[in-house]
């Protein structure tokens, strides 16, 4: 079975740009994608993606743990977790194109995405 990765759509960082997108903004506690997944599916605590903008950006330890399509062997961003990045910040596009190409690349690693529009995070 297919890892599954629920998007609230109501605390989803995303199409503001990349200059202010962060794995788990301190204000208001929006993620982007990235964030959720690192919270909810690889067990990160929220501690630690506070204030950090990329996952090649999280402590070397950390890194060692995540899932090998995320960071590669040198412990960088991969490529797809690259696109990840661009697609979520993506400001020219529409929500459903944002919407449709993170699906489309969570796919690809064989992690199904599920919007949970406006559901609160239990």
């Amino acid at each position: 079975m297919r890892e599954k990765l629920i998007i609230n759509t109501k605390t989803w960082l995303h199409r503001e740009g990349g200059g202010v997108s962060i794995l788990l903004r301190k204000g208001d506690g929006q993620r982007c994608c990235l964030g959720i997944y690192l919270q909810d599916n690889c067990g990160v605590s929220p501690d630690v993606l506070r204030g950090i903008s990329s996952p090649d950006l999280l402590p070397v330890s950390l890194r060692d743990t995540l899932p090998d399509w995320l960071m590669g062997r040198d412990r960088f961003n991969t490529v797809i977790t690259e696109d990840l990045m661009s697609a979520n910040d993506r400001t020219d596009s529409t929500e459903a194109d944002v919407r449709e190409e993170i699906r489309r690349l969570f796919a690809k690693v064989e992690v199904e995405v599920i919007y949970a529009d406006g559901v609160d995070k239990e």
